[in-house]
């Protein structure tokens, strides 16, 4: 037996949440985000609070960001963040 085989399976968004693949697929989107941010900002040799003023993310995001520990960070967030550090429009 599987750990998810019991499980009651969610189609779309239902109450904040979201399927297993979907929240999988958000994940790997959320990392890929977080590491071009960290590559730019240390290639840039900026701190985090450096970080912080060319993102528009707070101290404790760019923190996370930095870390890898973006669950909790919308993609939206990550992506307009990483445009403002591109110098892309959003």
């Amino acid at each position: 037996m599987h750990p998810f085989e019991n499980a009651t399976p969610i189609s779309g968004p239902m109450s904040g949440r979201f399927s297993f693949t979907l929240s999988a697929a958000q994940m790997a989107q959320a990392q890929t985000l977080a590491g071009w941010i960290t590559l730019i900002a240390e290639d840039r040799g900026m701190d985090e609070g450096a970080l912080a003023a060319a993102t528009g993310l707070d101290v404790e995001d760019v923190r996370a960001v930095l870390c890898g520990a973006v669950m909790m960070i919308p993609l939206t967030v990550l992506d307009h963040a990483l445009r403002r550090l591109e110098g892309r429009v959003h």
